[in-house]
């Protein structure tokens, strides 16, 4: 069960068309080719309209914006 559990770490499901990807390989889906949005708290993938990350519950622009300060 951990070779399932690190493969699951290293990789992400596109939000656009679902299919599988490498977490962070590229800034686009290979699959798709739309650019791939991350959130700034928790890196994980999130849909490009999100203003609250469905993972850990950050408002994206908040973040965005502390990172820029």
């Amino acid at each position: 069960m951990t070779d399932s559990g690190e493969k699951m770490d290293k990789t992400c499901s596109c939000p656009y068309c679902d299919v599988e990807m490498a977490k962070a390989a590229l800034p686009w889906c290979q699959a798709c080719g739309v650019e791939v949005f991350y959130c700034p708290k928790c890196h994980e993938v999130i849909g490009r309209n999100e203003q609250v990350c469905p993972h850990c519950g950050a408002r994206v622009e908040e973040e965005v914006a502390r990172g820029e300060e």
